[in-house]
């Protein structure tokens, strides 16, 4: 009986020390990044993107500040008295974020290369070359004292080469470029995880 219980207050005392190293990690907010780059840029499927690796990582508590009218429209129902008084925000109650997280997409484009080479009595073998470029430039804000603490541009690149037979009634093969400008829209957010590894923040 005795061991049944010191192992459950081991196992308390261990449950206790976990929930302290969760809520010791920096609080962050990621606001929705700006498009630089000129053109149709989905900066806001980029910002969900680094939102999501970054939860992933658990380097940080994340704070949905983008989402507050979301959270204001939910307080405003508890408080016309059509919501369960128990289960309802409450105003006064939303963590702040500690840091802030802003964003720029300042390169966003990819490059097409490729030709055909002939092949009697048929047309030609041919091969088209797409490879995709996109940079971030990312920073991380003390929003107590204004600080830079996390400032970075980082590059990432994907590579699709497509070949085909090439006749008089067109080519044969395809691609799609949309794939590979997230693929290194993805790399350029997995550098900059990465990146913020190595901060020693509050």
């Amino acid at each position: 009986m005795r061991r049944t219980v010191r192992l459950l207050s081991w196992g308390l005392a261990l449950l206790l020390v976990c929930a302290g190293f969760a809520e010791a990690k920096p609080r962050l907010a990621v606001r929705e990044f700006e498009n630089k780059a000129g053109g149709s840029v989905p900066a806001s499927a980029i910002t969900e993107m680094m939102t999501t690796e970054l939860y992933e990582a658990g380097l940080f508590t994340l704070v949905e500040r983008e989402k507050l009218n979301y959270v204001a429209d939910e307080i405003r129902l508890s408080q016309s008295g059509l919501m369960d008084e128990s289960t309802a925000p409450q105003l006064g109650k939303i963590k702040g974020a500690r840091y802030s997280m802003t964003g720029a997409v300042t390169e966003y484009h990819y490059k097409a290369a490729g030709g055909a080479v002939p092949i009697p009595g048929i047309g030609g073998a041919g091969g088209v070359s797409n490879t995709a470029y996109v940079t971030l430039d990312i920073r991380v804000i003390d929003n107590q004292t204004g600080e830079v603490v996390y400032a970075a541009a980082e590059r990432g690149a994907s590579n699709q080469t497509i070949g085909g037979l090439v006749t008089r009634y067109g080519g044969f093969g395809a691609g799609k470029v949309n794939g590979i400008l997230a693929a290194a829209t993805r790399k350029a957010v997995v550098k900059h995880v990465e990146g913020m590894r190595g901060l020693s923040l509050d």
